[in-house]
Protein backbone atom coordinates (compact mmCIF):
# COMPACT_ATOMS: atom_id res chain seq x y z
CA UNK A 1 0.00 0.00 0.00
CA UNK A 2 2.97 2.00 0.74
CA UNK A 3 3.46 2.82 -2.95
CA UNK A 4 0.08 3.43 -3.98
CA UNK A 5 -0.13 5.94 -0.77
CA UNK A 6 2.92 7.84 -2.04
CA UNK A 7 1.53 8.12 -5.51
CA UNK A 8 -1.38 9.59 -4.18
CA UNK A 9 0.17 12.03 -2.04
CA UNK A 10 2.11 13.33 -4.99
CA UNK A 11 -0.53 13.61 -7.11
CA UNK A 12 -2.75 15.47 -3.90
CA UNK A 13 0.15 18.31 -4.83
CA UNK A 14 -0.76 18.33 -8.58
CA UNK A 15 -1.82 16.58 -11.46
CA UNK A 16 1.61 15.07 -13.40
CA UNK A 17 2.80 12.62 -15.46
CA UNK A 18 4.37 9.42 -14.57
CA UNK A 19 7.17 10.49 -16.13
CA UNK A 20 7.24 13.59 -13.89
CA UNK A 21 6.14 11.24 -10.52
CA UNK A 22 9.40 9.19 -11.41
CA UNK A 23 11.47 12.70 -10.87
CA UNK A 24 9.15 13.19 -7.75
CA UNK A 25 10.42 10.43 -6.22
CA UNK A 26 13.81 10.83 -7.09
CA UNK A 27 13.87 14.33 -6.09
CA UNK A 28 12.47 13.64 -2.58
CA UNK A 29 12.20 10.37 -1.33
CA UNK A 30 14.41 8.45 -3.24
CA UNK A 31 16.87 7.76 -0.40
CA UNK A 32 14.01 5.85 1.57
CA UNK A 33 11.76 4.71 -1.04
CA UNK A 34 12.71 3.75 -4.14
CA UNK A 35 10.79 3.27 -7.02
CA UNK A 36 11.64 2.06 -10.61
CA UNK A 37 9.56 4.05 -13.78
CA UNK A 38 7.46 0.98 -14.71
CA UNK A 39 6.00 0.01 -10.95
CA UNK A 40 4.84 3.62 -10.69
CA UNK A 41 3.13 3.24 -14.47
CA UNK A 42 1.68 -0.28 -13.06
CA UNK A 43 0.19 1.55 -9.92
CA UNK A 44 -1.24 4.34 -12.01
CA UNK A 45 -3.25 1.92 -14.06
CA UNK A 46 -4.36 0.47 -11.25
CA UNK A 47 -5.30 3.20 -9.29
CA UNK A 48 -7.75 4.45 -12.79
CA UNK A 49 -8.94 1.31 -13.15
CA UNK A 50 -10.15 1.76 -9.19
CA UNK A 51 -11.43 5.24 -10.20
CA UNK A 52 -8.72 6.59 -7.99
CA UNK A 53 -7.26 9.29 -10.42
CA UNK A 54 -7.92 9.85 -14.40
CA UNK A 55 -6.11 10.58 -16.99
CA UNK A 56 -6.24 13.52 -19.72
CA UNK A 57 -3.83 13.15 -22.66
CA UNK A 58 -1.97 16.65 -23.13
CA UNK A 59 -0.85 17.13 -26.94
CA UNK A 60 3.04 16.85 -26.51
CA UNK A 61 3.79 20.12 -29.07
CA UNK A 62 6.58 18.01 -31.38
CA UNK A 63 7.01 15.44 -28.46
CA UNK A 64 4.71 12.39 -28.00
CA UNK A 65 1.30 13.33 -25.88
CA UNK A 66 1.21 12.36 -22.57
CA UNK A 67 -1.16 11.28 -20.27
CA UNK A 68 -1.51 13.57 -17.10
CA UNK A 69 -2.81 11.76 -14.06
CA UNK A 70 -4.78 13.24 -11.21
CA UNK A 71 -6.71 12.68 -8.17
CA UNK A 72 -10.57 11.73 -8.10
CA UNK A 73 -13.00 12.75 -4.68
CA UNK A 74 -12.45 8.77 -4.29
CA UNK A 75 -8.63 9.07 -4.74
CA UNK A 76 -8.38 11.82 -2.17
CA UNK A 77 -10.36 9.41 0.29
CA UNK A 78 -7.82 6.66 -0.13
CA UNK A 79 -4.89 8.97 0.54
CA UNK A 80 -6.72 10.10 3.98
CA UNK A 81 -7.08 6.78 4.52
CA UNK A 82 -4.15 5.19 4.00
CA UNK A 83 -2.33 8.73 6.41
CA UNK A 84 -4.84 7.65 9.30
CA UNK A 85 -4.23 3.43 9.39
CA UNK A 86 -1.42 2.22 11.61
CA UNK A 87 1.82 2.43 10.06
CA UNK A 88 2.52 -1.21 8.17
CA UNK A 89 6.01 -2.89 10.48
CA UNK A 90 9.28 -1.99 8.84
CA UNK A 91 10.97 -4.77 7.07
CA UNK A 92 14.63 -4.20 7.18
CA UNK A 93 16.87 -5.56 4.00
CA UNK A 94 20.10 -4.81 4.80
CA UNK A 95 22.64 -5.96 2.11
CA UNK A 96 25.83 -5.39 4.18
CA UNK A 97 24.38 -6.90 7.33
CA UNK A 98 23.45 -10.43 5.49
CA UNK A 99 26.74 -10.49 4.34
CA UNK A 100 28.64 -9.45 7.44
CA UNK A 101 26.66 -12.43 9.48
CA UNK A 102 28.55 -14.84 7.21
CA UNK A 103 32.01 -13.28 6.84
CA UNK A 104 33.93 -14.61 9.47
CA UNK A 105 36.10 -16.45 7.05
CA UNK A 106 37.08 -13.44 5.29
CA UNK A 107 40.37 -11.68 5.32
CA UNK A 108 40.20 -8.88 7.70
CA UNK A 109 41.45 -6.81 5.05
CA UNK A 110 38.91 -7.84 2.72
CA UNK A 111 36.12 -7.05 4.73
CA UNK A 112 37.73 -3.38 5.78
CA UNK A 113 37.86 -2.71 2.44
CA UNK A 114 34.13 -3.66 2.19
CA UNK A 115 33.18 -1.24 5.10
CA UNK A 116 35.23 1.34 3.43
CA UNK A 117 33.25 1.25 0.25
CA UNK A 118 30.12 0.90 2.34
CA UNK A 119 31.07 4.26 4.37
CA UNK A 120 31.64 5.96 0.84
CA UNK A 121 28.69 5.03 -0.03
CA UNK A 122 26.59 6.29 3.15
CA UNK A 123 28.42 9.36 3.07
CA UNK A 124 27.33 9.94 -0.55
CA UNK A 125 23.87 9.54 0.20
CA UNK A 126 24.14 11.88 3.03
CA UNK A 127 25.50 14.41 0.92
CA UNK A 128 22.48 14.05 -1.22
CA UNK A 129 20.13 14.26 1.99
CA UNK A 130 22.40 17.81 2.55
CA UNK A 131 21.57 18.78 -0.56
CA UNK A 132 18.48 18.48 -0.59
CA UNK A 133 17.60 20.37 2.63
CA UNK A 134 18.97 23.11 0.64
CA UNK A 135 17.26 22.78 -2.60
CA UNK A 136 14.08 25.13 -2.08
CA UNK A 137 12.79 23.05 -5.54
CA UNK A 138 11.82 20.43 -3.32
CA UNK A 139 9.78 22.66 -1.15
CA UNK A 140 8.39 24.75 -3.31
CA UNK A 141 5.26 22.36 -3.80
CA UNK A 142 4.78 22.39 -0.10
CA UNK A 143 1.20 23.75 0.43
CA UNK A 144 1.50 25.24 4.04
CA UNK A 145 4.78 25.79 6.40
CA UNK A 146 3.85 22.57 8.17
CA UNK A 147 4.33 20.63 5.28
CA UNK A 148 7.27 22.38 4.83
CA UNK A 149 8.39 21.73 7.88
CA UNK A 150 7.37 17.82 7.52
CA UNK A 151 9.53 17.36 4.35
CA UNK A 152 12.40 18.95 6.21
CA UNK A 153 12.26 16.79 9.65
CA UNK A 154 11.80 13.42 6.67
CA UNK A 155 14.92 14.87 5.40
CA UNK A 156 17.07 15.46 8.89
CA UNK A 157 15.78 12.06 9.27
CA UNK A 158 17.47 10.57 6.69
CA UNK A 159 20.62 12.70 7.80
CA UNK A 160 20.37 11.48 10.90
CA UNK A 161 20.33 8.02 10.16
CA UNK A 162 23.27 8.38 8.10
CA UNK A 163 25.61 9.51 10.53
CA UNK A 164 24.51 6.60 13.00
CA UNK A 165 25.40 4.08 10.16
CA UNK A 166 28.74 5.77 9.99
CA UNK A 167 29.05 5.72 13.09
CA UNK A 168 28.67 1.98 13.74
CA UNK A 169 30.48 1.55 10.21
CA UNK A 170 33.61 3.17 11.79
CA UNK A 171 32.97 0.67 15.19
CA UNK A 172 32.93 -2.06 12.84
CA UNK A 173 35.85 -1.52 11.41
CA UNK A 174 37.75 -0.97 14.52
CA UNK A 175 36.60 -4.09 15.92
CA UNK A 176 37.30 -6.13 12.93
CA UNK A 177 40.72 -4.46 12.18
CA UNK A 178 43.70 -6.77 11.10
CA UNK A 179 46.28 -5.45 13.12
CA UNK A 180 43.43 -5.84 16.30
CA UNK A 181 42.65 -9.34 14.82
CA UNK A 182 39.19 -8.41 15.97
CA UNK A 183 40.44 -8.11 19.77
CA UNK A 184 39.54 -4.71 20.61
CA UNK A 185 36.30 -3.63 21.65
CA UNK A 186 34.54 -0.32 20.82
CA UNK A 187 35.32 2.14 24.13
CA UNK A 188 31.46 3.75 23.56
CA UNK A 189 32.47 6.41 26.27
CA UNK A 190 34.89 7.57 23.78
CA UNK A 191 31.84 8.12 20.98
Amino acid sequence: MSLRGAILGFLSLEPTSGYTLKQRFDGSVRSFWSVTQSQIYRELHALEREGLVEATTMPGDGKPDRKVYALTEPGRAALKAWLEEPLEPLLLRHPLLLKLVFAAQVPPKKLDELLARYAREIEATRVDYEERLEDERIFALARSAREQDIWRLSIEHGIAWCDAELRWIERARCELSAERGGQKRWNRKTK
